[in-house]
């Protein structure tokens, strides 16, 4: 064999086993929960969207984005979601694909469904939005961490102060981890591509 071709051969191999290397020492941009437990409690059941009734098996066999936020949030929530919806789009421009979810948990119970469902829409169809009573509600943020409290009343219209990170569910609807902010929709396209299979 020519020495030429059996250069390039060893290049080629190195190449490939430093891009393996690369995607294997990746290290994501996401804090890191070390979380065996599902996301939502065991036999818990809600209704969202799209369906009539959600749980741990419907965040099963993708990734999810979720987002505790409420539909008259007046900045940090349509920011937030305008932003996840870019990163969805830069995934589509770039023909890659990823099996990847994105979730709002409203933290205002008196959000009904048909409201969560026109305002997560608005952003991208793709979006599902949930809906829960005040006690699913209580017992869903104190299980993974977040934070919400009613602030002031304009009318009929309530304001929240309340946790902005967004949360990151593996294919097992396991708590893997979560973006707190600023959010940045490079980093969450680097994850996504490179540590999201």
């Amino acid at each position: 064999m020519n020495i030429k071709y059996v250069f390039l051969l060893i290049i080629t191999i190195l190449g490939i086993q430093a891009l393996i290397m690369v995607n294997t020492e990746y290290t994501p941009h996401y804090t890191k929960l070390s979380t065996e437990r599902s996301f939502f409690p065991e036999n818990s059941d809600y209704i969202s969207t799209g369906n009539s009734s959600f749980s741990n098996e419907d965040l099963e066999g993708a990734h999810t984005l979720i987002f505790f936020g409420y539909t008259n949030c007046p900045d940090y929530c349509p920011d937030t979601l305008m932003k996840i919806r870019q990163v969805f789009k830069k995934l589509e421009n770039s023909g890659i694909e990823r099996d990847i979810r994105m979730l709002f948990i409203s933290v205002d119970t008196s959000d009904d469904l048909s409201k969560i469902k026109k305002y997560v829409e608005y952003f991208d169809s793709r979006f599902e939005g949930l809906a829960t009573k005040d006690s699913e509600l209580k017992e869903l943020a104190k299980r993974v961490g977040v934070y919400y409290k009613e602030i002031s009343m304009d009318g009929d219209v309530k304001f929240f102060d309340h946790t902005s990170a967004i949360f990151i569910t593996n294919k097992n609807a396991n708590l893997i981890g979560l973006y707190t902010p600023p959010v940045n929709i490079d980093n969450i396209f680097e994850d996504i591509v490179n540590s999201f299979y």
